[in-house]
């Protein structure tokens, strides 16, 4: 205990120590306890606390212990709260110590003579001789500091007194400057809620509304001073959530665990006008003292929101028929276990993609909508409908029994024409059906597969299709290396093309062949049209055609060193070969490569490849004219405008096709037939070659009829190319 005279020098130590311990606290208040047990230790005060005056809403002053030391045995006083009281209610002597405590005055005295509540809140807590010391911040009465000793008799000194109004003025400055500082924290919050883009809303622990700025009045439309003090329930959120809401908030004040705080959460929130949109939330929580008070964040999400449904109908729903796409309809399907899907029907529609390149998708939509509304029409319920495809539709069905009615359904309304801005449109279609119990992308590829076969309207999908697909997926695979490797797998092989007259061969016409390593030698009619589906006609036309020249140069030297004639070499040109623009260019090059002249090539195209590409075709063959190439219209005869372009086409001979040789034995008529034809050409200085001749009296009847050239098995099979350059002639 401090003497008398060492009172100063004890009280600057100890408010030193009490000065720079407030540098660490996060209040000035929280420096409090260690200065107040110097000062009982130095004195012998058995409390040393401090009050604080307010305003209790709508009921006077309250008094409240902020902080307290007291000796062991005696009960701290920081857990109770004077009861706020009107002056009119106050009594005598708390009238007086409030008027006295305003003007800054001390106040001391002894418990036990206190009456009515002070007397009994003294007695309580212990407190017997007791001086109080107002907090006085800028000229006001903030609080007071109330130090007790349990000697009835002590005597206050005036240094006492002095050290103890000292240390209330230090409360007091660090209050003032606490004030500035909070007024600088406020500042910056309002700052910060005035100028934030996202609506913040604050509440207490009842759920009323405390804070609502300025992004929230204009989100919600509402106006601060309105939502202030009101629940936050009733105001903002929609009616559907206000229950769980409010239960949410009272099981986490009661001790549940928290299932917003922190989270960033998608919700909903309600406008004035009652409109339910899509937000944002993050919630956090502050603890001020025994108060909480949670601040949410809120965005309005309500274009991202539109921007992920427009992406997800992009992504599952087709936007020309409104339809789901083919993940759209995987997607509602397997959303719904509880379906017990048996089937699928495909309906492929090749002629759209002709019907899109040739008048544009502004005609082709509307024959899709129109469509679309027709067989919405027709599907029995349960039926999932969709387009899978730019030409296909598809119809997931529950049962068997559905599956065959929703086939005869489909192919009952693709019969009907379709009417759409003012013109009718027959489509063609092809459909498919599989069945069984598995998943339905599984039975979607089957049924898809089951439409691309040519010949039947609709076939049912079979294990022996799949396995002729996988067939052909195989060929493919193995086509396309045998091209990109140039193998020798593919070769040409050589029909001799004879004289009809002095049987002298004229020339071969180099046929395609493939030796495959698996399924031993693939026949053209097979490899040939898969190589036109795939792509790969132009690669294999060009791959026969260097060759096929390599070939007959190579037969051509052998005769020239024997002092005979050239013989030429016939290669067939496809549609697709005709459609390249570049074509001539790659046959000039590899007819140099090849050291074959022009004239000792000629080149086969169909009718029908012709009249594909008519102005394109006729431009080329005159090129390859140009060349010295020779011209033959191959299969002539069997197109629906022969005689119409012959007159216009560059070419040098026609080859009848075989029908008519076959003709020709059968029926008597035929002869005249083919010697019009035959007259023709001869007119437009043309020749003729027959093909197919295989017996002695076709080849009578041809000569008859005036053909020049003949070919056939009777005049020679097809042979490698060592066979074709020691071939002799023969007379007939």
């Amino acid at each position: 205990m401090a003497a008398e005279g060492d009172w100063p020098e004890y009280l600057l130590r100890v408010l030193n120590v009490f000065i720079e311990d407030i540098g660490t606290r996060r209040e000035w208040i929280d420096a409090l306890p260690p200065l107040f047990a110097a000062l009982a230790d130095a004195r012998g005060y058995d409390r040393v606390a401090l009050f604080r005056v307010h305003e209790a809403c709508d009921a006077g002053l309250a008094v409240s212990c902020r902080m307290d030391w007291a000796r062991p045995g005696l009960a701290l006083l920081t857990d109770t709260v004077h009861p706020s009281v009107r002056p009119a209610q106050a009594d005598a002597t708390q009238r007086e110590w409030a008027e006295r405590r305003t003007r800054g005055e001390m106040i001391e005295g002894i418990g036990d003579d206190l009456p009515g509540y002070l007397g009994t809140y003294f007695r309580t807590n212990g407190i017997i001789r007791f001086l109080t010391i107002p907090v006085m911040v800028d000229g006001r009465w903030w609080g007071h500091l109330c130090v007790s000793l349990p000697d009835r008799t002590h005597v206050w000194s005036e240094a006492e007194r002095a050290a103890l109004q000292a240390i209330a003025r230090v409360m007091a400055h660090f209050e003032t400057w606490s004030r500035a500082e909070l007024q600088v924290v406020e500042a910056s919050r309002t700052v910060m809620l005035t100028t934030a883009l996202d609506g913040i809303i604050s509440i207490d622990e009842a759920g009323l509304i405390i804070e609502f700025n300025p992004a929230a009045e204009s989100m919600f439309g509402l106006r601060r001073s309105d939502v202030i003090g009101r629940s936050l329930g009733d105001t903002v959120i929609p009616s559907q959530h206000q229950h769980s809401h409010r239960d949410g908030l009272e099981a986490y004040l009661a001790g549940g665990s928290p299932r917003l705080l922190g989270q960033r959460v998608e919700t909903q929130g309600r406008r004035a006008d009652g409109e339910v949109f899509p937000l944002e939330l993050t919630v956090t929580e502050i603890r001020a003292g025994a108060r909480r008070l949670f601040t949410a964040y809120l965005r309005d999400i309500s274009d991202r929101v539109a921007s992920q449904a427009a992406l997800e109908r992009l992504a599952f729903e087709d936007a020309v028929t409104g339809l789901p796409n083919r993940a759209g309809l995987l997607r509602r399907t397997l959303s719904d276990p509880g379906q017990n899907l048996r089937g699928a029907v495909v309906l492929r529609l090749p002629d759209l993609a002709l019907l899109s390149a040739s008048l544009g998708d502004v005609f082709v939509d509307p024959i899709l909508r129109a469509l679309t509304r027709r067989l919405e029409g027709l599907m029995p319920p349960g039926t999932h409908l969709a387009r899978t495809g730019e030409s296909e539709f598809a119809a997931v069905v529950p049962c068997e029994e559905t599956m065959k009615q929703v086939g005869g359904l489909i192919a009952e309304a693709i019969q009907a024409p379709v009417e759409t801005e003012g013109r009718r449109f027959y489509v063609q279609g092809r459909i498919g059906i599989a069945k069984g119990e598995g998943a339905v992308d599984t039975l979607l590829r089957d049924a898809e597969l089951a439409s691309r076969w040519e010949g039947l309207r609709a076939r049912m999908f079979s294990e022996s299709l799949r396995a002729r697909h996988q067939h052909q997926l195989d060929l493919e695979n193995s086509l396309r290396e045998v091209l990109l490797q140039r193998s020798d797998a593919l070769f040409p092989v050589f029909q001799p093309i004879r004289d009809i007259g002095s049987g002298r061969i004229a020339g071969f016409e180099a046929l395609a062949r493939w030796r495959h390593p698996i399924h031993d030698t693939v026949p053209p009619s097979d490899f040939i049209p898969l190589a036109e589906t795939v792509g790969l006609a132009d690669r294999l036309g060009e791959e026969i055609l260097d060759k096929a020249s390599r070939a007959c140069a190579q037969w051509n030297r052998h005769r020239r060193e024997r002092g005979l004639p050239p013989r030429y070499v016939s290669v067939n040109l496809s549609a697709t070969q005709l459609s390249a623009p570049d074509l001539v260019t790659r046959i000039a090059r590899i007819l140099e490569r090849n050291q074959l002249p022009g004239a000792q090539i000629c080149f086969e195209l169909t009718e029908s490849a012709i009249l594909s590409h008519p102005t394109l075709a006729g431009r080329m063959l005159q090129d390859l004219r140009n060349m010295g190439c020779g011209i033959a219209i191959d299969d002539f005869g069997t197109g629906y405008s022969s005689l119409s372009y012959l007159q216009g086409l560059p070419a040098d001979a026609i080859k009848m096709d075989r029908s008519f040789v076959l003709d020709l034995e059968k029926d008597q008529r035929s002869h005249r037939i083919v010697q019009v034809l035959v007259e023709l050409a001869h007119t437009l200085g043309m020749t003729v070659v027959a093909e197919g001749v295989e017996t002695s009296g076709a080849l009578d009847l041809v000569r008859a009829a005036g053909c020049d050239y003949a070919q056939g098995f009777l005049l020679g099979r097809p042979m490698p190319v060592d066979q074709a350059t020691l071939l002799g002639d023969w007379f007939h």
